[in-house]
């Protein structure tokens, strides 16, 4: 197309002609083959929009005309994209199709993709999620096909089943893929509770009243046992009753672990309320080493670790990254860890001098009681004392004094002995790991690990959405919590490959950026949406250079974001 402008007088016009490139006598010259007049003729009467329109008929790519744009939406889609990153990434598009075809249910892996990814960007109940979030909050990629409803119910009860399989493949494949910490295994407990005053019922037999983690000794619940690596990636879940006592699910979970997962010998390491002397005997009895918190209270053999700590030669070696000394001892055949801190230490004396002044207090109302003749009971006075010292935390440091209406008490001065020159800002760990597998400092540091299962309980509880819990079949509920267990898992592999990348938060000097973070970044990544008459154009907005590092992190496929794609 060759313009050519003229002037006629003091106004110029210019002209359109279709032209060919020709070769005259050695030099490239044009030959014109069509005039098609004057543009702003041709624009007044519109034949220059009924030639490009007849032209583009027979054009290869697609054009729109612009006057005919109109915009339809901007969804979020770069958090989805990553998602969609770590599904394929952990196999778990081509697990969910094979669990799909078995239980002859269509769309299976779309629907457990579209519910992890609602439990990572922005978490609803599964209504919610498909009649309001999306297509409305967030585009899927192209690849996968909108679930209804009935799908993702059904998806809950696919993965209450196969969660016995699915864990095994994780473990496997984030094995291969990443540089798992397999020196360790921790385990501690957490519970959930639901919003009903009713507890078993047919159809949820594991609905109990118990002890609550959440505070809410008013709600039944269920208790939710978690193993983690030493680098905090989730390894297998288990659901109990909510009226399980802590100290009976140790066993049962490692020799599950020892069936399922076929490991080589790891070091289990729990906290002292999953403990008991045949808890420990049937971890050895697995071929687990370990590394335990000791019960403070009621041991010959702490008491005497504790002693031998505060000895003249006593060896404390400093433990910088964990803030605080430790102190090697053997008490019999056991290797004991005695840890101290200074903020623990004063923390430790002013929690006692609250509660001894709680419990005094008390105890000096029901001397006044007795006193007064309001109680002569020998049986009700005793029970009015246990009660009190039941319920104070500090109930080993008394002892009372009960007759035919009298009652006295006193401190019990061993006792505070042992929680005031012993156990202030200390606590004691057990291990049956050598010198040579673990020095002191490495015990001390592997039992900070646990801090990685109680920091994946935040994650499930505050982020991912663990509650509320809409459902009222046990299945159903075992479904959403294997659900949120496995967007947990995938958001601890992105932080361990954020933290891998270096890719630091902006706002808190040297921190890693978190995947909450991350995702919540993404997320601002749209895909826009627009119609064009018969055709539709879709165009990812661009990225900015944090988005863009995150994207890198989590090896996300941006090559043909930058296109606009026409259909």
């Amino acid at each position: 197309m060759k313009t050519t402008v003229r002037k006629r007088g003091d106004k110029s016009y210019t002209y359109l002609s279709l032209v060919e490139s020709v070769r005259v006598d050695g030099k490239m010259t044009h030959n014109t083959l069509l005039r098609l007049g004057e543009v702003g003729e041709l624009r007044r009467t519109k034949q220059l929009d009924r030639i490009i329109a007849a032209l583009r008929n027979h054009a290869e790519g697609s054009w729109v005309n612009g006057d005919e744009l109109s915009a339809a939406g901007a969804p979020g889609f770069g958090a989805m994209a990553a998602v969609k990153t770590y599904f394929d990434r952990l196999g778990l598009f081509s697990f969910f199709a094979q669990l799909g075809d078995k239980r002859n249910a269509e769309h299976l892996e779309d629907a457990l993709y579209v519910m992890t990814a609602n439990r990572l960007v922005r978490p609803w109940s599964k209504r919610r999620t498909i009649i309001e979030w999306l297509g409305t909050d967030v585009a899927l990629p192209d690849s996968v096909e909108a679930p209804s409803l009935a799908q993702c119910y059904r998806g809950l009860d696919a993965l209450a089943v196969a969660k016995e399989t699915l864990e095994p493949h994780l473990y496997a494949r984030l094995t291969d893929l990443t540089n798992l910490d397999l020196r360790l295994c921790c385990y501690d407990l957490t519970s959930t509770y639901f919003e009903t005053d009713n507890a078993t019922t047919e159809q949820f037999p594991s609905r109990r009243f118990g002890y609550s983690r959440d505070r809410r000794p008013d709600r039944p619940q269920v208790v939710i046992g978690l193993l983690v690596t030493g680098d905090g990636i989730p390894i297998a879940h288990h659901v109990f009753s909510g009226n399980t006592a802590d100290v009976t699910t140790l066993p049962m979970v490692m020799a599950d672990y020892q069936k399922r997962f076929g490991t080589g010998r790891i070091a289990l390491v729990a906290d002292r309320g999953l403990i008991s002397e045949d808890n420990v005997a049937e971890v050895a009895a697995c071929g687990f080493d370990h590394v335990l918190a000791t019960r403070l209270h009621d041991s010959a053999e702490v008491h005497a670790a504790l002693e031998a700590a505060r000895q003249a030669d006593a060896l404390w070696i400093p433990v910088k990254d964990a803030n605080s000394a430790a102190c090697e001892v053997r008490v019999g055949d056991c290797r004991y860890v005695v840890v101290a801190s200074l903020p623990r230490f004063a923390r430790d004396n002013v929690r006692r001098s609250e509660l001894l002044s709680r419990c005094e207090d008390k105890l000096v109302a029901l001397e006044d009681r007795v006193r007064a003749g309001r109680l002569t009971d020998p049986a009700k006075i005793g029970a009015a004392a246990d009660r009190i010292l039941r319920d104070s935390g500090v109930g080993q440091c008394f002892v009372t004094y009960i007759r035919e209406g009298s009652f006295s008490w006193d401190h019990d001065q061993e006792a505070l002995h042992y929680e005031e020159d012993l156990l202030a800002g200390r606590y004691v760990i057990t291990t049956s790991l050598s010198k040579e597998q673990a020095s002191t400092e490495n015990v001390v540091r592997y039992y900070r690990a646990l801090q990685r299962v109680e920091r994946r309980f935040r994650v499930l509880k505050d982020f991912i959405g663990l509650r509320p819990i809409y459902h009222w079949k046990e299945r159903r509920v075992r479904g959403h919590i294997a659900l949120c267990m496995l967007a947990a898992t995938i958001e601890a592999v992105m932080g361990k490959d954020l933290a891998t990348a270096g890719v630091m938060d902006p706002d808190l000097d040297g921190q890693v950026l978190s995947a909450r973070r991350a995702l919540a970044e993404l997320n601002r990544i749209r895909r826009v949406s627009l119609d064009a008459g018969d055709h539709a154009v879709t165009v990812v907005t661009r990225r900015n250079a944090l988005q863009s590092q995150i994207l890198a992190a989590f090896g996300v496929d941006t090559s043909d974001w930058d296109r606009a794609a026409i259909a």
